[in-house]
């Protein structure tokens, strides 16, 4: 049986509505350290806080002290990072980060590294206002508007590419950063399919209304 988390991180808050239709797909909601901040905010009470604790507000702490706290205070490890180890030692498979991007450009790139970083252990994906970011993985197959924008993200050089469904089809085609790569592309029939020989590609779909 599939078990399914939220993560919410100390990234750039999501829409408080967002935020609601997330907490209601998951059976665990935790915060990673300074997410806990945005949670209150938004009216949400997580199920757990983890990281070093060193980004939560007093007033938070005051709000949230009957929350169980998993303080880790690994420097090798980022909040983000920790919190996803713990859930996946709960037991859950499929995670959902939201506040996972913006804000640090340097904590975004790290924490787009995670999704094939805890792989297959757990499926991650990042979700923001704008759409949702996952791993590819061999392949993946789904159903999508016609017009949804998509943008194939290679973390390194990904080969044997093909895909189905979209304006701009690549087959048995390679992606890699700085040389070529699949922002943008337009979803003109369903199911999209798409298939990767070799790498780590990241799929982000944009959400149906910021077309």
């Amino acid at each position: 049986m599939t078990k399914r988390a939220l993560i919410i991180a100390n990234g750039e808050p999501p829409k408080k509505s967002l935020l609601q239709a997330l907490v209601k797909e998951v059976q665990l909601v935790v915060c990673a350290d300074g997410g806990a901040n945005t949670a209150l905010k938004l009216g949400v009470t997580p199920h757990a806080i983890v990281g070093d604790m060193d980004s939560i507000h007093t007033e938070t702490f005051v709000k949230f002290h009957k929350v169980p706290g998993y303080e880790d205070s690994d420097q090798e490890s980022t909040d983000l990072e920790k919190a996803i180890a713990w859930t996946i030692k709960q037991k859950f498979d499929h995670i959902t980060v939201t506040g996972g991007l913006g804000k640090r450009i340097d904590h975004t790139v790290s924490n787009l590294g995670l999704i094939p970083k805890f792989f297959p252990d757990a499926v991650i994906r990042i979700v923001d206002d704008i759409g949702e970011l996952s791993l590819v993985g061999s392949g993946v197959e789904f159903d999508a508007k016609v017009g949804t924008t998509i943008s194939l993200i290679p973390l390194g050089r990904c080969e044997g590419i093909t895909t189905v469904g979209l304006r701009y089809p690549l087959s048995d085609d390679y992606l890699e950063p700085g040389l070529r790569d699949g922002t943008s592309n337009v979803v003109v029939s369903s199911p999209v399919i798409i298939r990767v020989k070799k790498g780590n590609l990241l799929l982000f779909k944009m959400h149906a209304a910021q077309h």
